[in-house]
């Protein structure tokens, strides 16, 4: 086929050839950019990279490991936001960890982990303070107002008491609940 006259005849033509040439290619990436970044949000992707660290052990031992309320919560909930904006963002900012995977000597290791423990938990926390701990509100909608029946009232108590305040003076979810999916490290 010849390519050349198919283009050629008319300037009207080639722009509608290109415009469809790019809507087309535009369509496929997209739908392979969403396949992997959804790909690459998994539990067994993220642990191919944490294979021998207790993370997902933690997590599992902790109530977000399918406690009273049955959920067990999957590492994208509390390490990627919910927004498709700060998600992207979020993803290509995360993505430099696959190199320091691949450069940093024994990465994979407990050892590792327990050494860079509280190095790694302060960027963790300082994530969740930095968004007024988002991702946890993802999921505990109701902590403000209509909380659960199930809550304590000292809890209830502590929380309406947080909500009343200016909202920069207000405490954040990981003010009070750091290490509820993984141990912080003590001193």
């Amino acid at each position: 086929m010849n390519w050349r006259a198919l283009f050629k005849p008319s300037a009207k033509y080639s722009i509608l050839a290109l415009l469809v040439v790019g809507i087309v290619i535009g369509v496929v990436g997209y739908f392979a950019t969403q396949q992997t970044l959804h790909a690459t949000s998994t539990d067994e992707f993220c642990m191919s990279c944490h294979s021998n660290h207790s993370l997902k052990h933690e997590v599992l031992a902790s109530a977000h490991g399918g406690g009273k309320a049955g959920i067990t919560v999957q590492c994208q909930d509390c390490h990627l936001p919910h927004g498709p904006v700060d998600y992207l963002i979020k993803k290509i900012i995360v993505s430099k960890d696959l190199y320091g995977f691949l450069t940093i000597d024994g990465f994979n290791t407990q050892a590792w982990l327990d050494e860079n423990r509280k190095e790694q938990a302060d960027k963790a926390l300082a994530y969740f303070r930095g968004n007024d701990s988002a991702n946890c509100q993802h999921c505990h909608t109701r902590i403000y107002e209509n909380q659960p029946e199930t809550m304590k009232p000292m809890a209830v108590r502590m929380h309406t008491n947080n909500f009343k305040k200016d909202p920069e003076a207000r405490k954040t979810c990981v003010d009070c609940h750091k290490g509820v999916a993984h141990p912080y490290p003590k001193g």
